[in-house]
């Protein structure tokens, strides 16, 4: 298997989630470091601890993106350290059976900022695998 074959597979297997873009909160006194769907951007907001909602549109990560109250899978792209930290992440904790959709998300991510890394083809190679042996172990 190659690297666009693993990228089809996992991107196939993570199609079953919706990902928002993350959004951001603003105004004065508010961190706008963080990242948020937009409920709960909204709900910030409505609790007054933001003025106004700001975002909806991917950004570049130093990693995955998640919502920073309810932790839902936000949409990102990885920076070249995001994707370093990635790689990192997955050669200490190789995936494993069964893979998730969210991971098969993140794994896609990694390789698609790098297709010329051996060692992201090879834990994304790997990961696609796993999802084709699960499936064909079902009835």
């Amino acid at each position: 298997m190659n690297a666009d074959e693993a990228l089809k597979i996992l991107n196939a297997h993570a199609s079953t989630l919706v990902v928002p873009y993350p959004h951001w909160i603003g105004g004065k006194n508010a961190d706008q470091g963080p990242s948020y769907c937009l409920p709960c951007a909204e709900a910030k907001v409505e609790a007054g601890e933001a003025e106004y909602v700001d975002g909806g549109w991917q950004q570049d990560n130093d990693g995955c993106c998640h919502c920073d109250t309810c932790d839902r899978l936000l949409e990102y792209n990885l920076t070249d350290y995001g994707a370093a930290e990635e790689l990192e992440h997955y050669l200490a904790n190789p995936p494993s059976a069964p893979i998730s959709p969210e991971d098969a998300f993140h794994v896609a991510k990694m390789l698609k900022h790098d297709e010329s890394s051996p060692e992201a083809v090879a834990i994304a190679v790997a990961a696609a695998e796993l999802i084709v042996l699960v499936k064909e172990a079902q009835p």
